[in-house]
């Protein structure tokens, strides 16, 4: 199992982003659950999320 690693921030950056109200509320309550702010947890996820893409055709 692949682990999730929490290192210190970095200058953050905003941007808006389109989503299917599903993942809205699923990071909303994850957010309630975990006493954590949706920004977080969707900063985390895709931090995480970031070397998990595979380009088809690519050799990198």
């Amino acid at each position: 199992m692949d682990e999730l690693k929490i290192s210190k921030k970095t200058e953050p950056v905003s941007f808006t982003i389109r989503v299917d109200r599903s993942i809205l509320d699923f990071y909303d309550n994850l957010a309630r659950v975990t006493n954590r702010s949706r920004n977080e947890l969707i900063g985390l996820a895709l931090d995480y999320a970031k070397d998990k893409f595979m380009i088809e055709g690519s050799e990198t």
